[in-house]
């Protein structure tokens, strides 16, 4: 009977022995699990930096850049620059002190094909006209002029002028503008500023936004709208 009662003792000892050991390793493994988790964190923000810079700098050297939209394919003839100055000066007449032939350093369409401009069924949408500007002065009094109304009208056409940022912050504009009529239909005045930020006025309060996922938070904590 003693003997069975060591037995059954030492049974239980190299038992304990074994959990305390599992344990052990169990520990050390969570320990590094959250050290991966952590280095795969600081990798993802890291990465998410990168992707912000790129994206900054790709933007600042478009930051003297304007498109055109909506001039009629063919309109500007052999001489895109030249068009495009002329246009510029019969639709800007208060800005005839900025020498736009100088101004202007490059003006071309956008290297892709016409959307169903010759076939049936098509849009009819002429491509974009991507412009260059010598000095960031003059992008921006061009820009002013035009934004107020929203479209220009000079040589027989109604055109539209827009800031030149890279696909990934068109992509997020489209992105925050989504949320511009939810916002507004909760009783919030929105603006989309540029290159890409939400400014949200609710309740006297200023909120900025350059994530869509913390404007649809912050817009999935509203109340109903605003009566």
């Amino acid at each position: 009977m003693q003997i069975q009662i060591r037995r059954v003792a030492k049974t239980c000892s190299e038992f304990t022995t074994r959990m305390e050991e599992a344990e052990t390793r169990i520990s050390h493994l969570e320990d590094e699990a959250g050290s991966h988790q952590s280095s795969r964190e600081a990798m993802e923000k890291q990465l998410e930096d990168t992707q912000w810079k790129l994206t900054d700098l790709e933007d600042r050297l478009r930051r003297n850049n304007l498109r055109v939209l909506g001039v009629p394919e063919g309109l500007e003839g052999s001489d895109t620059h030249s068009f495009m100055v002329a246009l510029f000066k019969e639709a800007f007449p208060d800005l005839q002190h900025w020498d736009w032939d100088k101004e202007i350093q490059r003006a071309h369409r956008f290297p892709f094909s016409k959307v169903g401009s010759n076939s049936e069924g098509g849009s009819g949408r002429p491509r974009v006209t991507l412009i260059s500007l010598l000095n960031f002065q003059a992008r921006q009094a061009i820009y002013d002029r035009a934004r107020p109304n929203s479209r220009s009208k000079a040589k027989g056409c109604e055109f539209f002028v827009r800031p030149d940022f890279c696909h990934s912050t068109v992509e997020k504009r489209w992105r925050l503008r989504q949320l511009i009529q939810p916002l507004q239909n909760k009783g919030a005045q929105v603006f989309l500023l540029n290159p890409a930020k939400l400014k949200v006025v609710m309740d006297n309060r200023t909120h900025y936004f350059t994530s869509e996922v913390k404007a649809s938070a912050f817009l999935g904590g509203l109340s109903g709208p605003v009566s």
